[in-house]
């Protein structure tokens, strides 16, 4: 009896479920999808570089999924709630009828669970699906060749997904028996007639708020465009909770606060119907301000991460060539306790023959006493001036010899430049300090190294003398041969350009550098030995930015959906509720027109308060975060926050449209 009962309800009450149900679904669907990508067919066919990057996002997917499934809890749970709010008179009716609590307690389980196995059905059916097209983007994200591409369905990912869903669907069945069991029958049948009360009243105490949160808020954004990101996480995690608690005051006074407002502006309160609509909006403020803040944070996340996580990824994979102008190259740090002196040295001793490989030059750079910081720090930019502050205490310029240069540069492909007897060439390949350099060179016409002064050969030229990861070659001079006589040797490197067997040689220098990255081999060898392959380089930066881009749009778009998801509950839940409200307004002769863009603003303004809030920290918070990636070689922000924005307006969009049509079908 009691499971007809509950499909009954269910499908009698479909309108109320079906956000909830397509909230579920897609929450399924997507939780599924992400946490599937690393056993889809286009994921198995990598290097060991790209291996260890899928593992490395497979664990963070695994780590930030219990995070997700807190917060997609907090959501069904938040969701149940104001479905049973919606039904406290139907509960009510069930327990004068002669129906106990746990008997009550029962239905709702039954009926959680009927939509619980519905929504997990549908959201794998369509993760399938999904998930197929998400390997195709990490393939291409992670430059995977998938052209054996074949269809996949991971056992992994349903087990987890059936795990996690199902621990969430009972949790929200203890919920719904601890609620219903604390409830009195007055209670139940009455609570169609009891709003929910503004606790803050006074008008000079919102008010109040209301400034104290706009000084708050403007601290924390003063504060955090001024340090940024890289000064302090301390300062950073500070202006964070400002931030937060200020969005809290803000929306916490604005009931009060805006209602008072507008009532002054007679022509605009008591035009048209506006005095409904604002006292629709006041009317259940007691828990809004709440959910406003947590949705309004939710919605400043997504905006965020999914703008700067697409230019972070464009500022890491800039200049890319620059930086790898070999196959490989390989540096051993000289060190007077080390083994190994130059890089011969080193080869020999791990039985290493490296002229089998291709092509190769050996060199060594050397370090000069001159400091980077004070020779940079009077020509600093935004995007340069923490780098300079914070990293470059023992940075300082490096040297390689004439000849060397001309042998590297003709190993490249490239006519070096033509030197005369006291001059020096400045090479760099950080290209985040391009404009730094040019203010150097600029007004300094000569450089002093090691107590000889040279001049400098026009500006600062865009060269890599060996591969290497991104921006390390921050300033190397170009000097006379005998110049080096007096200088300290820093590093003995080899360079290589391959002869055929790509694959083979690449893996075989990973296997031979990783014990090195990691520490087993320079205690065994007793010496230091670093360097990277093209490869290794590509698939460093492609796969980092990738598994930001991943993470970003897998939080965002669960928060996205959350904070859409609740908004529409909410306001459907409280439909019902104002079913006679809406008759009396057609009975005093208010058309359905009118009525129609009554519910149209109500809505629109719900949606839209926490969306404002959250696009104005956004355009703080994207600076901040843009600043930093300026760091990383800068990236293009405009294209993402589009693209960011359409997501917004689709999703948040389509919620809104789905209630407004909801909730006019329920009034009607």
């Amino acid at each position: 009896m009691f499971f007809k009962l509950s499909m009954r309800n269910v499908k009698r009450s479909f309108k109320d479920y079906f956000i909830y149900f397509l909230t579920l679904t897609f929450a399924v669907c997507i939780f599924y999808s992400f946490n599937s990508i690393a056993d889809q067919e286009a994921m198995q066919d990598l290097s060991a570089s790209q291996s260890e990057m899928i593992n490395r996002l497979k664990q963070l997917l695994s780590f930030i999924s219990v995070f997700v499934s807190a917060v997609l809890g907090f959501l069904i749970i938040f969701a149940n709630n104001f479905l049973i709010k919606r039904r406290k008179k139907e509960l009510g009716l069930y327990m004068t009828l002669g129906m106990g609590k746990y008997k009550i307690s029962q239905l709702l389980v039954t009926e959680t669970l009927a939509v619980g196995i519905l929504s997990l059905a549908a959201g794998l059916a369509a993760g399938v699906f999904i998930s197929q097209g998400l390997s195709l983007l990490a393939a291409s994200l992670f430059n995977v060749d998938f052209t054996g591409y074949t269809f996949v369905f991971s056992n992994d990912a349903m087990v987890k997904t059936i795990l996690y869903f199902g621990i969430i669907y009972l949790l929200v069945m203890l919920f719904n028996s601890i609620v219903v069991s604390r409830y009195k029958l007055i209670d139940l049948l009455t609570a169609a007639k009891k709003n929910e009360q503004l606790k803050v009243r006074k008008t000079s105490v919102s008010v109040a708020l209301f400034i104290l949160s706009l000084i708050i808020l403007a601290v924390s954004y003063g504060v955090m465009l001024k340090y940024g990101l890289m000064e302090s996480m301390k300062i950073v995690w500070t202006c964070v909770g400002l931030g937060a608690f200020g969005t809290l005051l803000f929306f916490m006074s604005l009931s009060g606060f805006a209602l008072n407002l507008i009532q002054q502006s007679k022509k605009l309160y008591f035009n048209d119907i506006n005095i409904f609509v604002l006292r629709q909006i006041n009317s259940k403020v007691n828990t809004t301000f709440l959910s406003m803040t947590i949705i309004c944070l939710m919605l400043f996340f997504t905006i965020g991460v999914l703008s700067t996580g697409f230019s972070l990824k464009d500022a890491m994979n800039k200049d890319l060539d620059t930086s790898t102008p070999f196959d490989a190259s390989l540096s051993l740090l000289i060190q007077e306790e080390g083994k190994a002196k130059d890089i011969r040295e080193a080869e020999k001793q791990l039985e290493l023959d490296l002229d089998a490989y291709g092509k190769t030059y050996r060199f060594n750079r050397y370090q000069t006493d001159q400091m980077l910081k004070p020779l940079l720090l009077p020509y600093k930019d935004k995007s340069t001036e923490q780098l300079i502050q914070k990293k470059f205490d023992d940075v300082y310029v490096m040297a390689i010899t004439r000849s060397d240069y001309k042998a590297i540069a003709k190993m490249q492909g490239k006519e070096p430049a033509a030197l005369k007897k006291d001059e020096i060439l400045l090479v760099s390949s950080a290209g985040t300090f391009k404009d730094t350099f040019k203010r150097f060179t600029k007004e300094h016409k000569t450089i002093k190294l090691n107590g000889q002064t040279y001049r400098i050969a026009g500006k600062v030229v865009n060269f890599s003398p060996s591969t290497d990861f991104k921006g390390m070659e921050y300033l190397t001079a170009v000097v006379p041969d005998a110049a080096v006589a007096h200088m300290k040797p820093a590093n003995s490197i080899v360079n290589i350009q391959y002869k055929g067997g790509q694959k083979a040689k690449d893996e075989a220098l990973y296997k031979l550098l990783y014990p090195f990255m990691t520490g087993p081999s320079q205690k065994e060898y007793g010496f230091v030995l670093g360097g990277a392959t093209k490869s290794m380089v590509y698939e460093s930066y492609t796969g980092t930015s990738a598994i930001t881009v991943f993470i970003g749009i897998y939080l965002g778009i669960v928060f996205l959906i959350s904070s859409a998801a609740v908004l529409a509950l909410q306001q459907l839940s409280e439909a019902s509720d104002n079913v006679e409200r809406y008759t009396v307004l057609k009975k005093i002769g208010v058309t359905k027109r009118g009525i129609n863009k009554a519910i149209f603003r109500q809505i629109f303004i719900y949606f839209m308060m926490p969306l404002s809030l959250a696009i104005f920290h956004s355009v703080f918070g994207v600076q901040v975060v843009n600043k930093a990636i300026m760091v990383a070689g800068g990236g293009n922000v405009l294209l993402p926050s589009l693209l960011t924005g359409l997501i917004i307006i689709t999703v948040y969009g389509g919620y809104f449209l789905a209630t407004y049509s909801g909730y006019k079908r329920i009034v009607r």
